[in-house]
């Protein structure tokens, strides 16, 4: 059965979500996890120490894309820990799972924070934090395969303003909307920065699944698929 579009008032209010933030809620990478059962309390420090122990053992067994299914036995052997230690911070693989790509969606909004502020001119912030999200995804496929090309375990009530990566997104829409001249809750930008971000995913995945194809230099396949869309927004901002 083919799909009903949005109305006016569904789409603004999905583009308000993303462009606007959470408000009180937090942010995307505040998203907790399930929590285990209750326990008796850890001296202070140790139990967000070994918390933080195990989403980075889950961090090195799914930094292979070819590894076995992870498990959470797997998991335990991995941070040298009992298997009842891990259910005490995670209720099931998804909650620990969804941990991992949380984790690493903060580090690939740090590396593309840090490209951007090498730069002044808004569009060359958008070319560095494309680049940066590339790079992140070449150097840990294992990591990018958890966090976009396998289904991430949500809540089926997780809202859009909550999704993994969501602040990452946020960010390219922002910097987006300054260098074509808009708004981030303008249907164009948020359609152009929806462009970029399938581009890169695209440049990425082909690149770890065919290794061995001739691709051309990253850097310039980037900026020029980048310039290419911004130049089309540019031109739809103009004639509108």
């Amino acid at each position: 059965m083919p799909t009903q579009p949005m109305t006016e008032e569904q789409r603004s209010a999905r583009q308000r979500a993303i462009a606007q933030g959470p408000g009180q809620q937090g942010t995307g990478q505040q998203v907790r996890a399930k929590q285990g059962p209750s326990r008796r309390r850890n001296p202070r420090g140790q139990g967000e120490r070994l918390r933080d122990d195990i989403i980075e053992a889950a961090s090195r067994l799914l930094s292979d894309p070819g590894a076995p299914p992870l498990t959470l036995r797997g998991v335990a052997r991995q941070a040298g820990v009992a298997a009842t230690s891990v259910y005490l911070h995670f209720a099931d693989l998804d909650s620990l799972i969804l941990a991992v790509a949380e984790r690493r969606f903060g580090e690939l909004v740090r590396l593309q924070d840090e490209a951007r502020d090498e730069n002044t001119d808004p569009c060359q912030q958008v070319h560095a934090g494309c680049l940066a999200y590339c790079e992140f995804g070449l150097a840990q496929p294992g990591h990018y395969q958890v966090m976009f090309a396998n289904p991430l375990p949500m809540p089926e009530d997780m809202p859009p303003d909550q999704f993994p990566g969501i602040v990452a997104f946020r960010r390219l829409i922002n910097v987006v909307a300054v260098c074509i001249g808009a708004e981030p809750t303008d249907e164009q930008t948020f359609l152009t920065g929806l462009l970029i971000w399938q581009q890169l995913h695209g440049i990425v995945s082909l690149r770890i699944s065919r290794p061995r194809f001739p691709w051309p230099p990253l850097t310039e396949t980037v900026i020029e698929a980048v310039d290419r869309i911004l130049a089309g927004a540019r031109l739809s901002a103009a004639s509108a």
